[in-house]
């Protein structure tokens, strides 16, 4: 997707949505992508940076899964949920 489509699909989506805390969200999250450093570290839950930290830990270890195998397990997910739409 070229970067013009990107923002209008954005724009649209924006336009779209009326919720308040949607949109705070969204505009501290795009905020904090925007600047130098870590910020978006202090946007998000203790949970997400535990589960980042788990992961982190496991691909040091070596415990990683091939991209390949992901991207199939991925196409399996959303070929279900096409099929039931």
């Amino acid at each position: 997707m070229v970067p013009t489509e990107l923002k209008n699909d954005l724009h649209r989506m924006v336009d779209e949505t009326n919720d308040p805390l949607i949109l705070k969200e969204i505009a501290a999250l795009f905020a904090a992508l925007r600047e130098e450093g870590g910020a978006w570290w202090d946007l998000i839950s203790e949970e997400e940076k535990e589960k980042i930290e788990l992961g982190r830990a496991q691909a040091a270890a070596g415990q990683t899964v091939p991209h390949e195998v992901v991207r199939a397990k991925a196409q399996r997910i959303i070929g279900k949920k096409s099929a039931r739409q």
